[in-house]
């Protein structure tokens, strides 16, 4: 799936603006990569357009963004957003990224994720 089908997605899911379906999607990768291992990560990417494939492979983790499990707070703050509508895009972007990545890796993800992301998402 192309990175505009994906900003669609999340349009469909969400109701969002285009410029809004894309930040949510971009600070979705953006959280998932973060707290995945070297390797993991590069799978994940691997399995996105490369407009996504950049952003998942160039965020590095640091002691602040790896341990910080409230993913909701993350959007909230990043985002510039109230907590319904940080809950709605990261659902909206989860659900398209749900279609785009094989559910092995969909496994794989869950896997290295916080208990509380992981509970949220899933």
């Amino acid at each position: 799936m192309g990175f505009r089908e994906l900003i669609r997605r999340v349009q469909q899911y969400s109701g969002f603006t285009d410029a809004e379906s894309k930040d949510a999607l971009e600070c979705m990768v953006e959280n998932l990569a973060v707290r995945l291992d070297e390797g993991e990560r590069k799978e994940f990417a691997n399995q996105l357009p490369e407009e996504l494939q950049d952003i998942a492979l160039a965020v590095r983790p640091t002691e602040e963004n790896t341990h910080q499990e409230d993913i909701v707070a993350q959007f909230m703050e990043l985002q510039g957003i109230d907590e319904p509508r940080a809950k709605m895009q990261i659902l909206a972007a989860w659900n398209a990224l749900k279609e785009a990545i094989t559910p092995g890796e969909l496994n794989d993800i869950r896997t290295q994720l916080p208990n509380a992301m992981v509970s949220f998402l899933y």
